[in-house]
């Protein structure tokens, strides 16, 4: 048994996890620096091999395709191992599974790399893809629909509970190989007019997965001019989805090849894959589609997790081990947001979460260049790959991060992710920033002195409470911070010398 293996059963090992996806379009190696609530990959890399290209003619794998999956698996497991994984797990799917040749060529793989592949079945690979929807988006509502090279996995979503789900042949490699007798179209409405229980779930949110359909959203922001390019939770209509679809899968090769950003090996697969979405949203007349970045690999991942952490807030699991990495201070996050929480007793659910979260990452641009710190924490909470929050929430999120760091939002990028949100919310983000602010330099981020003193939000008023002998911590730029707090809740400032009453 090889020492990757070996390790993957010891109870409670901390490590980086390594998954490879042998699909029917290319094979992949993802390694997650640990097994926590929200997966980061330390390295994700893709090899188009094409194990499903001749399966609908042929029944079989294509010889160069198993010659060049063979050579890149032995380098992947190669690579897992010099990263030291202590978990390594081999996922095979629809061309392997459905292929005459299929079991022979798990078996050739397991010897040369010693590591055993597990055939994921059709039933499995939809749970597996409708669980990597809810590790992304936990209250994930409507239909999953993962598009892969060689199947369509279909799986109901009640709230964040698995329902219903089928598995189809009718990935883009197979619909390309039609013989003629039938049209996409015919074969495509021939296997979804059998899922009976699709109709059920007409006019709720369906949720795109998998790298063609990836593609059609990076299409749509190219064409609407969308300003943050990140797939995960971005919305389109329904009918603006279908509508687009119908369109781009008429189009030629030659009139996609005009579109930047997605490759030409995609472009070849796109039109098909697009047909298969415009009929299934046909059938589900969806309200709204919201594409996840998170699929099988991640739903394998999370599966694996134990019950209490896939209960852990996604967003707040993330900023939890994102914030303590970039943490400098011995000032603890969970005493900058109770210092603060007086000013925010009227926030929603959702405003606290993100207070919550902003307060986790509130030192995240503390290393970068002082001229600079605003717009880079601004950046990078803007595109980091956290799960559980959507492209609204990461603009009000990267904008409080500004205001941490700077004594307004100004410039490019900061006009852009104004625009993602209304006026209300980038008020609150100004709120939740400046409060941070304050926190810092009052503390100089030694712990225990937050405590000592107290912040009051009356009608018109901001007030900090002081004991006499903590007056020395004060200076003209706390007072200035503590202005800008009040000016964000509109109103005035007031510093108070006083002993604060004995907490009961």
């Amino acid at each position: 048994m090889s020492e990757s293996r070996a390790a993957s059963h010891r109870p409670g090992l901390e490590g980086r996890i390594g998954i490879i996806d042998i699909g029917s379009n290319s094979i992949r190696l993802v390694v997650y620096e640990q097994a926590r609530r929200a997966p980061v990959p330390v390295f994700n890399e893709k090899v188009p091999c094409g194990l499903g290209r001749d399966l609908e003619r042929t029944g079989a794998l294509p010889p160069d395709g198993v010659a060049s999956a063979l050579d890149n698996l032995q380098r992947f497991v190669t690579l897992a191992r010099n990263m030291k994984v202590v978990r390594l797990d081999l996922l095979a799917t629809a061309a392997v599974r459905d292929a005459s040749d299929g079991e022979a060529f798990v078996a050739e793989v397991e010897r040369r790399t010693g590591e055993k592949v597990q055939i994921i079945s059709g039933n499995r690979e939809a749970q597996l893809s409708g669980l990597g929807v809810v590790c992304g988006m936990p209250g994930a509502d409507g239909v999953m629909g993962d598009l892969g090279g060689g199947s369509l996995e279909l799986m109901a979503l009640d709230h964040g509970k698995l329902g219903q789900s089928v598995t189809l042949p009718l990935g883009p490699l197979r619909l390309q190989a039609l013989n003629g007798k039938r049209t996409a179209k015919e074969v495509i409405d021939g296997a979804l007019s059998g899922v009976k229980w699709l109709q059920a779930y007409r006019g709720r949110t369906f949720f795109p997965v998998g790298g063609a359909w990836r593609a059609f959203a990076r299409l749509h922001m190219e064409q609407v001019g969308y300003p943050l390019h990140v797939i995960h939770e971005y919305r389109i209509s329904g009918r603006e989805g279908r509508e687009l679809a119908a369109m781009l899968s008429q189009q030629s090769l030659k009139s996609l090849e005009k579109i930047v950003g997605v490759s030409r090996r995609r472009l070849e697969t796109l039109p098909i894959s697009l047909q298969v979405l415009e009929r299934v949203l046909a059938i589900l007349q969806p309200k709204a589609l919201c594409f996840s970045a998170f699929g099988l690999r991640e739903g394998f991942f999370y599966n694996n997790l134990s019950a209490a952490e896939q209960k852990r807030d996604p967003l707040i699991a993330y900023a939890e081990d994102e914030g303590q990495r970039w943490r400098r201070f011995e000032l603890m996050p969970e005493e900058i947001h109770d210092w603060t929480s007086p000013l925010f007793k009227d926030e929603t659910a959702q405003e606290a979460r993100l207070r919550r979260a902003a307060s986790l990452l509130s030192d995240i641009g503390w290393a970068d260049h002082p001229d600079y710190r605003g717009e880079q924490a601004l950046l990078r909470v803007l595109r980091m790959p956290a799960p559980g929050i959507d492209h609204r929430e990461r603009a009000m999120l990267a904008l409080a991060l500004m205001w941490r760091y700077k004594s307004g939002v100004r410039g490019e990028d900061a006009a852009m992710t104004l625009n993602l949100i209304e006026d209300e919310w980038a008020a609150v983000a100004q709120r939740i920033g400046t409060s941070l602010r304050l926190a810092y330099n009052l503390s100089g981020g030694a712990p225990g002195l937050l405590p000592r003193t107290a912040l009051h939000r009356g009608k018109g008023i901001v007030r900090l409470v002081v004991p006499p002998a903590l007056r020395n911590q004060l200076g003209d730029v706390t007072e200035r911070r503590l202005e800008a707090v009040a000016e964000a809740f509109d109103s005035k400032a007031e510093i108070v010398i006083d002993e604060l009453p004995e907490k009961k």
